[in-house]
């Protein structure tokens, strides 16, 4: 029976269950069956180019779990190309918490069958004597995993002693191993917790990006700095293109607002191509909030607005202060409307059917600000009842 070592593995079942539960669970001793199922095309390759394949076991038609096994190997069993069939095929993934058994059938590509995971007693036994209870549902997951005596020994001798197994499990599965923990120190963050040594990896604040930081001139950072520049995309190429622009050097928390909000650099540079020259990022993050965009500003200076002060176009586009609403109001006469006379006129419902209508009960020469004091004075109530 050919042996199948695999890593880097997936697994799609829950987390461990608490300590008092595993003590009560079958013995480490016993051997656990269920279903596995494989599409030799559900396949990935990695740096190295060595395709690997899915394989999802199934125990008690609850529990699911996923490895993958390397398709060399599984054609060193036998299987040939990824449209292979046959019968009665067995291959087996052999790892320090146990054996991994398989017997099937696979019909162009795809396989099913039995699986019989095998604990290793000596592995469970070194475990065990570590203090950590170990039951057979643990040493699969291990297995599937591959955590070996070898990889927590090395965990142990980097400074993390008596980890418990989810904690094991989520470094393995995200690439935290004793070789990262160094790297991480050697670039300035030595005492990590687990927590924060698993959230680097899963959001790539590796130590070669942290360098790439320092070097645009982000030093000192804390590690939660350097998690939120990767998850919002504020890397320092994105820094660059902002200095670029005008901005000059920012900081981590600038940097964040403006990648959640849409400040590119692009948009930068198009409001400063209007004339606006002295920008601030809470400005430009403002901007981007409410909707005033490049459009917006051109369609408003041609009405003759030239060049207004960033919060009046912000007080515009939060109170609808449209271009329509501006051409409108000058069909009615109302033309050169301060922007804070048409900022009142909307917030107060001065529209151009209330103007209309003002107009018709013969008021033709009032003012913007006649117009909202009327509004405001109960001027609604009254046209209704002169119509």
């Amino acid at each position: 029976m050919k042996t199948l070592i695999a890593a880097g593995l997936l697994t799609l079942s829950a987390a461990l269950p608490p300590a008092s539960i595993r003590e009560q669970a079958a013995p480490s001793t016993a051997a656990i069956t269920g279903t596995w199922r494989a599409r030799l095309s559900d396949a990935w390759q990695k740096r190295d180019g060595e395709r690997w394949v899915s394989i999802e076991l199934q125990r008690d038609g609850s529990s699911n779990y996923g490895t993958g096994v390397r398709l060399s190997e599984l054609e060193a069993s036998g299987i040939r190309g990824e449209s292979f069939s046959g019968k009665d095929v067995k291959f087996a993934l052999k790892r320090d918490a146990g054996t991994i058994d398989f017997d099937g059938d696979f019909d162009s590509g795809r396989g099913a069958g039995l699986f019989r995971f095998t604990p290793n007693a000596a592995f469970t036994a070194a475990l065990q004597n570590s203090g950590r209870q170990v039951s057979a549902d643990d040493a699969l997951r291990l297995a599937i995993h591959d955590v070996s005596r070898e990889f927590i020994a090395s965990i142990e001798q980097a400074g993390y002693k008596g980890v418990p197994l989810d904690d094991l499990l989520k470094m393995r599965i995200h690439g935290v191993d004793a070789d990262y923990i160094a790297q991480m120190r050697k670039a300035g963050y030595d005492k990590l917790t687990i927590d924060d040594l698993i959230k680097t990896r899963i959001h790539g604040a590796t130590p070669t990006y942290i360098a790439e930081m320092r070097n645009a001139g982000y030093t000192n950072l804390s590690i939660d700095d350097v998690v939120k520049t990767r998850i919002h995309g504020a890397t320092p190429a994105f820094a660059q293109e902002a200095k670029s622009a005008g901005l000059g050097t920012l900081s981590v928390d600038d940097l964040v607002k403006m990648k959640i909000h849409g400040v590119t650099p692009e948009f930068i540079r198009d409001i400063r191509a209007l004339g606006y020259k002295d920008l601030q990022v809470d400005d430009l993050v403002k901007l981007r909030i409410h909707g005033v965009s490049t459009d917006f500003i051109r369609e408003i200076a041609s009405l003759g607005y030239q060049n207004p002060p960033l919060d009046d176009l912000v007080k515009m586009r939060i109170h609808g202060v449209t271009a329509a609403f501006i051409k409108e109001l000058g069909t009615l006469g109302y033309t050169k409307v301060s922007i804070d006379d048409l900022v009142r006129m909307r917030i107060y419902g001065v529209d151009a059917a209330f103007i209309r209508d003002v107009q018709k009960a013969g008021m033709k020469d009032m003012s913007p600000q006649d117009l909202v004091d009327l509004s405001i004075h109960g001027g609604r109530k009254w046209l209704s009842r002169m119509q």
